[in-house]
């Protein structure tokens, strides 16, 4: 199972923090826009019904995250900050959970909870940071990043993952062999 969570090419994770970011965003601007009074009725529960998809997306996103993170070396700059990423997620989490049960009475009385409201504006706050790491670890890392430009559409379009090159443990290929090649002794014998 846990190979296929990892098939080269084809994370898993980013696609579960799209979903789950987009339910959150909505759920949030449902809240304030019935706080300011548009149709805050139907605002106050489609608020509630998507802070509770992405609450539901939550536990998917993280075990495969948890998964990347730990093929990240210890001691990697990447590591470092893909752990403020986790630690920043965890919180909006909570946080996006605590919105949930602010508003679970104005979702049955059909009002937009001002609890509810600014608790939702600090999880979003910390989604939108801890989102930032994560993008930070994908497109200055290269985590989960399989950069094959020759790769034939058939396999690059395969559910199960297109080919990589042998490197060394969450390690991208490419860093793999620009480290290789960059060491001007890296085909010469130590002494």
């Amino acid at each position: 199972m846990r190979s296929l969570l990892r098939a080269p090419g084809k994370p898993f994770h980013p696609p579960l923090t799209d979903a789950s970011i987009g339910a959150y965003t909505a759920g949030v601007v449902m809240l304030l826009l019935g706080a300011l009074g548009l149709e805050e009725e139907q605002m106050a529960h489609g608020a509630l019904l998507a802070i509770s998809l992405g609450l539901i997306l939550a536990a998917p996103t993280a075990i495969t995250g948890l998964l990347d993170w730990l093929d990240i070396p210890r001691g990697a700059p990447a590591r470092t900050v893909a752990t403020i990423h986790l630690v920043l997620m965890v919180a909006a989490t909570v946080f996006f959970a605590l919105t949930w049960l602010a508003q679970l009475d104005g979702y049955r009385e059909d009002e937009v909870r001002g609890f509810a409201l600014a608790l939702g504006l600090a999880a979003f706050a910390l989604l939108a940071l801890g989102g930032n790491l994560g993008g930070a670890n994908v497109f200055v890392y290269g985590i989960r990043v399989l950069k094959a430009e020759d790769t034939p559409p058939r396999e690059a379009l395969n559910p199960f993952g297109a080919g990589e090159e042998k490197a060394p443990r969450g390690v991208p290929a490419r860093a793999a062999a620009r480290t290789q090649n960059d060491r001007p002794d890296a085909d010469e014998p130590r002494q």
